[in-house]
């Protein structure tokens, strides 16, 4: 790429995501959108106009094609993800790859082998949105690492609402949601790859070892507007780590109950509980202890974290994290190794859980 020449992005898929990622390269100086790919006709009249966008086409062949065109964020459903990334990277853009990164494992494979084959190339998924890329994260890091709750041995981890479910309730003309074969998996694997990224990422990535899981639908008769629905409403499992950590995790779009989205974490000499999610009111972490060294009486402090250079939020901060990548000047934000890595832990327990 030219010296101050602005990065051209192109997007494949311009639904509600799309649309969430365009408005913060739109505005950004460094970078212009060049071109979109979308099936809807008037979708992609409309948002072509909106953001100025020159090159629009039904064919997202048509932009692999465009030399101009420095990278290209995917935003189709999952279940397109791996052929196309394969084609992007084939094409010799770069690649920035919606989550889940693809539909199965196996997919994941062949994506990540095919990006190896062009190591020129940035290759990345966004399960760094609500995780990796906001203040929580190295907040809870440091707090982690420095020792003050000593080794963690368990991992609480519960987000379970009701009706909430994508496809239906949430974003109710995108039924892809509740087709398996197409979306990979229910709020497991919607969230989960998220709650993965953050959690897994502030104990250094350990090594999975097996779990037990439960996964169940159809627990209440509200109509779906289609006739699959083959995603779990419900589930979750305990998962075991080759260094003795236990994991015991829980995400329900519809279930019987309503436990908003809370993590605790366990160790030998404190515990910490807060809300990992940037969005929302509450930015806090207690932090639990037991005071004079361990002899004295049980403490809590509540600990403040400093939202303020989060004020754009999640999707800002990851297009922000990707342009700098882009530009060589920051790592890859979620790297597709990483991503594997989850999306393998996510496999084995609906393996676990026979769904």
């Amino acid at each position: 790429m030219a010296k101050n020449k602005k990065l051209q992005i192109a997007f494949i898929g311009g639904g509600m995501i799309a649309n969430a990622h365009m408005s913060n390269f739109h505005d950004d100086r460094r970078t212009e959108i060049r071109g979109l790919a979308e099936l809807n006709k008037t979708a992609l009249k409309n948002t072509g106009a909106e953001y100025g966008i020159s090159h629009l086409t039904t064919d997202y062949k048509a932009l692999l094609k465009d030399p101009e065109i420095d990278a290209i964020v995917v935003c189709t459903p999952p279940g397109l993800h791996c052929k196309i990334g394969i084609d992007v990277l084939r094409a010799g853009k770069h690649l920035i790859m919606e989550k889940p990164l693809t539909r199965t494992p196996a997919e994941a494979r062949r994506l990540l082998k095919e990006a190896r084959k062009h190591p020129q190339l940035l290759a990345t998924g966004c399960s760094c949105r609500h995780a990796r890329l906001q203040p929580k994260y190295p907040f809870i890091k440091k707090l982690i690492d420095s020792g003050k709750i000593g080794e963690v041995y368990f991992i609480h981890h519960r987000a379970v609402s009701r009706q909430g479910r994508p496809g239906i309730e949430y974003h109710p003309t995108a039924k892809w949601f509740l087709d398996r074969e197409v979306a990979g998996g229910g709020p497991l694997y919607d969230w989960g790859v998220y709650d993965l990224s953050f959690h897994l990422g502030i104990l250094d990535e350990p090594e999975f070892k097996k779990c037990e899981a439960f996964c169940i639908n159809g627990l209440d008769k509200v109509p779906a507007g289609t006739k699959i629905f083959t995603v779990e409403e419900h589930g979750g499992a305990l998962l075991v780590f080759k260094n003795g950590l236990k994991y015991y995790w829980e995400r329900a779009s519809n279930a019987h109950q309503d436990i908003p989205n809370q993590t605790s974490i366990y160790g030998t000499k404190g515990g910490l509980r807060f809300t990992y999610t940037s969005f929302g009111d509450v930015h806090e972490v207690e932090h639990f202890y037991v005071g004079n060294n361990g002899k004295g009486e049980a403490k809590k402090k509540v600990l403040k974290v400093n939202m303020s250079r989060h004020e754009k939020g999640d999707m800002h901060a990851v297009g922000q994290a990707m342009i700098k990548a882009l530009q060589g000047k920051g790592p890859v934000p979620m790297p597709l190794e990483l991503e594997l890595k989850n999306l393998e832990i996510l496999d084995a327990v609906y393996k676990a859980a026979n769904w």
